[in-house]
């Protein structure tokens, strides 16, 4: 029996307080983590009735976790703190930054804690604790964005280079000339010869040009989607640099559109604007509101041509038959639903969340994109 399974039968045991030191050391060995962080991760952990030391762990590393040099770390405390062993403390690194920490407020955390429970064939303890929901508060803040990392710009842009261009895939009915490729242009031909007096020429080929492909890009910008904001904030301004036809929205509570702010000359001024223009940063999260608060008002940017990008962890506070419904008149619409899922592909991941189980029939693509090496592999996906 483990360690955890001996201390959650003890009457005096607080899981919530447990969690809420290993957080401070994880602060304290160089992770960025705060009050903002802590409290998603107690919220996280409190979304599903049982969790598994698996689940516990990708879910905890998914919100705590935001550079691949930090996993080693991580792994070595969460095994400590899973197995109730003594935790190193460190002094903390002075005036450590956290803008989006900073930015908010969090409300009363529910602490009430079940018994564990035994799962005989997995021998891994169960978790039961009262379920909370993602937060369906709306937070009103101005989020200074400026801190966000910038460092994979230059691999984020090759990467929307390629999915722009393999959403252009199909050739569409414009034609343009072409010296090898293509269909022969009789017509050209006949235009041509008769600048030589009717004498045989070279025959000319007409070849269709690939369609520019139409983008609207919904991301997720609620609490639990914090730490991969500055990811998909760049992966949107990158795609922006690659064509223009791209529409950009944020959403937590309400939906916002950030296409012209999206569209400024450099990302940290497209980071200024954006942080200034929203004001329901960190919030909870209503999916199937904001997606049908886009299919009444913005009507008109969805229709065959386009490819509808939604970047979520699916966390939902509202009916996910709102959402089934929203979704299914948005995939009626557009050309293919991409959803871009940051907790994809990690270890033990489950679609538990009600948004991912509702969301499901119609979405024509589920990718997991943690990180830049999971979007590396979307271009791939969209051209098949």
């Amino acid at each position: 029996m483990r360690a955890l399974e001996y201390r959650v039968m003890e009457s005096n045991y607080d899981f919530i307080s447990h969690l809420t030191g290993f957080c401070r050391v994880l602060r304290e060995h160089g992770l960025l983590i705060g009050p903002l962080e802590t409290s998603d991760a107690i919220r996280a952990v409190s979304m599903v009735d049982l969790m598994t030391e698996g689940r516990i762990y990708w879910t905890l590393r998914s919100l705590l976790v935001s550079r691949h040099e930090q996993l080693a770390t991580f792994d070595v405390l969460f095994a400590r703190f899973w197995n109730f062993q003594p935790l190193p403390r460190v002094k903390p690194p002075p005036n450590p930054s956290n803008k989006f920490g900073e930015t908010r407020t969090t409300g009363r955390v529910p602490r009430a804690l079940a018994l564990p429970e035994e799962d005989h064939e997995s021998k891994d303890t169960l978790i039961q604790l009262v379920r909370t929901g993602a937060s369906g508060r709306h937070v009103t803040s101005e989020t200074d964005l400026s801190v966000l990392d910038t460092q994979d710009m230059s691999e984020l842009s090759r990467i929307a280079s390629r999915i722009v261009r393999a959403l252009a895939s199909k050739p569409g009915r414009r034609r343009k000339r072409h010296r090898r490729k293509g269909t022969p242009d009789l017509r050209g031909a006949m235009r041509m010869s008769l600048t030589t007096g009717g004498d045989p020429v070279r025959l000319p080929r007409m070849r269709r040009v690939p369609k520019v492909p139409r983008l609207l890009v919904a991301l997720d910008v609620s609490g639990s989607m914090d730490r991969y904001a500055r990811l998909f904030l760049q992966l949107m301004f990158a795609v922006g640099q690659h064509t223009k036809r791209v529409e950009a929205f944020v959403f937590s509570t309400t939906v916002t559109r950030v296409t012209r702010e999206l569209s400024s000359p450099s990302f940290s001024e497209a980071l200024t604007r954006i942080g200034g223009a929203v004001t329901h940063w960190s919030g909870g999260t209503r999916i199937g509101e904001s997606l049908a608060d886009l299919n009444t008002n913005y009507d008109y940017l969805l229709n065959r041509h386009t490819t509808v990008f939604l970047l979520s962890d699916g966390w939902e506070t509202g009916e996910p038959d709102d959402l089934a419904q929203a979704l299914r008149r948005i995939q009626r619409r557009v050309r293919s639903v991409v959803w871009l899922n940051p907790l994809l592909g990690t270890r033990d991941f489950q679609p538990l969340a009600r948004g991912l189980q509702a969301a499901a029939p119609y979405v024509d693509h589920f990718v997991p994109a943690a990180d830049v090496e999971h979007l590396k592999r979307l271009p791939a996906l969209l051209r098949s």
